[in-house]
């Protein structure tokens, strides 16, 4: 039987993930403001709306939520981690779901934290953006518990973008650390976190706990 996997906050990253995941295993419903990419299994969706969207699914088996701040003000970041968290657990809830991956950021590690940040180091980051991502997890956590996966990722690059830091993670990268999990299954007892950052020797954030999982970061120029 497939497996029914919901993306919110559909893209980029969303869209190379079901670029490699395997059509014949999985159903796909992916929501997001605007049909980008053209899909069929679309589902527009304001995540700043009450509204709820229609689906036909009974079961989820994993939720991806990418959050998204509607601006880069503090307002905006209230927006994207607070205000989505709150309207897409309202339709959530109604669903039996085995999964949740939560994508989260590197942020809410202060600038000037030291070097190799775990994910066992308390976080009390002092920029705005830092702060509602952190609120933001500890919401998910509240919401999810076991079923939770947060996935920090650090600054995005690709082919089109520079390495935009020492702390870095390439968007292809990024779409297979959600697979690994989703084709994993693992189950954990309580809710995890990961740093998802690449092996960079000028870099402070430790991808220790996801490489001794067995997730294998692949390189780029």
């Amino acid at each position: 039987m497939k497996k029914n996997i919901l993306i919110i906050g559909y893209g980029d990253i969303g869209k190379r993930l079901t670029d490699v995941l395997d059509s014949d295993l999985y159903n796909f419903l992916l929501v997001s403001r605007n049909n980008k990419y053209n899909s069929d299994d679309f589902i527009e969706w304001d995540w700043l709306s009450k509204k709820e969207f229609v689906h036909n699914f009974e079961k989820i088996d994993v939720v991806i939520f990418f959050p998204k701040p509607s601006r880069n003000d503090e307002s905006g970041y209230e927006d994207g981690f607070k205000n989505s968290t709150e309207n897409l657990n309202k339709i959530i809830s109604k669903l039996p779901i085995d999964t949740f991956i939560s994508i989260s950021s590197t942020r809410v590690y202060d600038k000037e934290s030291k070097s190799s940040c775990k994910e066992i180091d308390s976080i009390d980051p002092i920029e705005f953006r830092g702060k509602f991502i952190k609120e933001y997890e500890e919401k998910q956590i509240d919401l999810y518990k076991d079923k939770l996966i947060i996935l920090r990722f650090s600054g995005l690059y690709d082919s089109q973008s520079a390495k935009m830091s020492n702390n870095h993670l390439h968007r292809d990268n990024a779409a297979k650390i959600i697979k690994f999990f989703i084709e994993n299954d693992f189950h954990f007892k309580s809710y995890e976190i990961f740093n998802c950052s690449e092996d960079n020797p000028n870099g402070k954030i430790s991808n220790k706990k996801i490489k001794d999982l067995g997730f294998n970061f692949k390189e780029y120029n």
